[in-house]
């Protein structure tokens, strides 16, 4: 019996299964170890057929399916044979939830971690995946479905053990498509020697991936479509362009830039090892722009770079256009007070002054390094991520469509203070909410509500909108 091929995802991201340093074909390990229901445990080679001493075929086609009792050797072991089931089932699954484990915890290991210190999912006491078509549909395009396909899956006892799942679909499967799923998308080894040689040559991405297919005999034998083989060729540039080092490119690329125009500012941290911690810049053009706009700014780090996950930080403002410009730019190893205090004060050496008033989001390290660097500069948070927030904290209520209606009036139609705090107040009374989330934004409502904010130069912003529109714009 032939098996389909598979190529498992990253243990964490399991929507990147193309790798974009090597883009090599990843193969299952051998020797996979799973215990039946009954206690049996029955030795698996992943990449062929092997039975069970009764006669029951473990690893075919359509592999068993998650039970609950299956016990693993880990977390992996455990994710690498429910993306199996679903590669062969035909439907994609991800990480709903999942829980490092306290020894790693006490390592500094997290989700947010870099190098040795990324959490993956071996590391895990707990692990839930849900198939990718569940949860609620926001807009009519969407596929996604409801569908209430889970595997919930719990370190104990030495074992990680299946410990419930559902597994009644509510939407039609598609094993024949697997393979171009984003979760399976992948390109070999060899093919993609063959796409950087023509690269090489001068081909076109085009062209490239009209090569592959040909040589393939169509669309039905390939794993990887245009976007995968335009983003493997651009991987390879960055690291062909990098090869001394990123650190050291990034620091003989500000050099050069400097040598260009001496107006050019950057700066870069190290740790005690001389890896790049930060990176701070801004050219002649957004220093002479900051003289004329830079006022107010909005400074957000929603976006993080996909290789190394360093937090993408660019200071925004509005023109007398009305259009976004950028004054500067940071990359950041965390999002610490330390780190945000280095920020701030590299743009007080950049720019020789600080903004009259700031943007951002409710995060309470950029609050205080502002206080510290920025003493006494207005600080605003933003408004579309506090309604957010509403959402995300009462949401759940069953009138929630009565408060969110009351809170935007509030929000919107009360420009004077005292009619904002008694249209709030009258919010938390009639529905008992002078507790939780409503509270905490009343304590701080002079950081976000617009009836405290009149009478201030805001340059029409109320939100960090700007600075996500331009975070969408570099990573496009």
């Amino acid at each position: 019996m032939t098996s389909l091929p598979f190529v498992p995802p990253p243990p964490r991201h399991i929507h990147r299964s193309l790798e974009r340093d090597r883009h090599i074909l990843r193969q299952l390990p051998g020797g996979g170890r799973i215990s039946l229901p009954r206690g049996e445990i029955v030795s698996i080679d992943l990449n062929g057929e092997p039975e069970a001493d009764d006669g029951t075929v473990v690893n075919f086609t359509t592999p068993n399916p998650p039970k609950e009792g299956m016990r693993f050797d880990s977390g992996f072991e455990f994710s690498e044979f429910c993306h199996r089931y679903a590669y062969n089932e035909g439907f994609e699954m991800f990480v709903s939830s999942d829980e490092i484990k306290k020894e790693y915890k006490d390592k500094g290991v997290s989700k947010k971690g870099i190098g040795e210190l990324e959490a993956k999912a071996h590391m895990m006491q707990r692990i839930r995946l849900k198939c990718k078509k569940g949860g609620v549909k926001k807009s009519e395009g969407s596929n996604v479905t409801g569908c209430k396909v889970f595997v919930y899956g719990s370190f104990k006892n030495g074992e990680f053990i299946v410990v419930n799942c559902h597994l009644v679909h509510n939407h039609p499967l598609s094993p024949e498509c697997s393979r171009m799923m984003v979760n399976y998308r992948s390109i070999d080894e060899a093919t993609f020697d063959r796409i950087m040689i023509n690269e090489r040559g001068g081909v076109s991405v085009s062209r490239n991936f009209g090569t592959q297919l040909i040589e393939k005999g169509g669309f039905d034998n390939i794993t990887f479509n245009k976007r995968d083989v335009r983003n493997a060729i651009a991987v390879e540039r960055r690291k062909t362009m990098f090869e001394e080092g990123d650190a050291a490119s990034l620091e003989k690329y500000f050099k050069s830039q400097r040598e260009l125009n001496s107006d050019f500012y950057s700066s870069i941290q190290r740790d005690e090892d001389g890896i790049l911690k930060n990176a701070f810049w801004s050219d002649a053009r957004s220093r002479g722009t900051c003289k004329y706009f830079g006022d107010v700014i909005s400074f957000d780090t929603t976006f993080s770079s996909n290789r190394y996950r360093m937090p993408f930080a660019p200071f925004v403002g509005v023109n007398h256009h009305g259009k976004s410009v950028v004054f500067a730019a940071a990359l950041i190893s965390h999002e610490d007070t330390e780190t945000f205090v280095w920020v701030f004060e590299e743009w007080l050496k950049c720019m020789g002054k600080p903004p009259k008033g700031i943007l951002t989001d409710q995060d309470k390290a950029i609050g205080k390094a502002i206080s510290l660097v920025f003493p006494g500069v207005p600080h605003r948070l933003c408004l579309w991520h506090m309604l957010q927030n509403a959402s995300r904290n009462l949401g759940k209520l069953a009138e929630w469509k009565s408060i969110d209606t009351l809170i935007r009036t509030a929000v919107h139609d009360m420009l004077d203070p005292e009619e904002f705090d008694e249209a709030w107040c009258l919010v938390m009374d009639t529905y008992n909410q002078r507790k939780g989330w409503m509270l905490d934004a009343y304590d701080n409502r002079q950081q976000w509500a617009p009836a405290y904010n009149r009478g201030r130069f805001w340059a029409g912003m109320s939100s960090t909108q700007r600075s996500e529109g331009m975070n969408r714009y570099f990573k496009t």
